[in-house]
């Protein structure tokens, strides 16, 4: 079965369970004598306490009930699905969402901003690395690997072809001056924060 059905009839069951419990929570705020006392109390991170005085267990239940709604109302639905390893191609995430704003429509410059900024961080962290020999070949590489993954979800059509990209970068860690001169824009994205050699 689909995915991205199998996580809708999910939320559907959570959607039912909270209302239930919101409806059985009113019944039994109905049925309880309201002369009881009944007390609740929660304390929250930073000693912060909410406390509920002569409240009907009914409550607590219509409570649970409106969280649970409420973040399944809020929380957006995503489902990945990976092609085979042969066709070398992303994993792609598709995302449906409530009362969340839609996922797509990312601003193109946004996103470039966001990746020059994470670019930055890890060749700093790269850079500010003491390790040596292999063990730095090792890490150099697997950075590579991680900014070229990046750079695939972010790809722009006037940069070329990402897969010439990715092997001239592979080949030479994108030093030296690109085959193609598209690549000159991800080349220095690529090498955010640092000279390039």
């Amino acid at each position: 079965m689909d995915p991205v059905m199998l996580r809708a009839i999910e939320r559907i069951l959570v959607v039912l369970f909270a209302g239930m419990a919101i409806y059985l929570g009113y019944r039994l705020f109905l049925a309880v004598p309201t002369h009881r006392d009944s007390d609740g109390k929660v304390t929250l991170p930073g000693g912060t306490e909410v406390v509920l005085n002569r409240a009907a267990p009914g409550l607590f239940f219509a409570l649970f009930g409106s969280v649970a709604l409420g973040i399944s109302l809020y929380s957006a639905v995503q489902a990945t699905s990976a092609p085979p390893m042969t066709t070398g191609d992303a994993p792609t995430l598709a995302s449906y969402s409530g009362l969340v704003p839609e996922a797509g429509g990312i601003d193109p410059t946004l996103e470039q901003a966001q990746l020059r900024r994470l670019f930055f961080t890890l060749n700093a962290l790269v850079d500010a690395s003491s390790s040596e020999g292999s063990q730095a070949v090792a890490e150099r590489g697997d950075l590579r690997q991680v900014k070229l993954r990046l750079m695939r979800t972010a790809w722009l059509d006037g940069w070329g072809d990402h897969a010439a990209f990715s092997d001239w970068a592979n080949g030479t860690d994108a030093r030296g001056e690109p085959p193609d001169a598209r690549f000159s824009a991800p080349a220095a994205l690529y090498h955010q924060g640092r000279d390039r050699p």
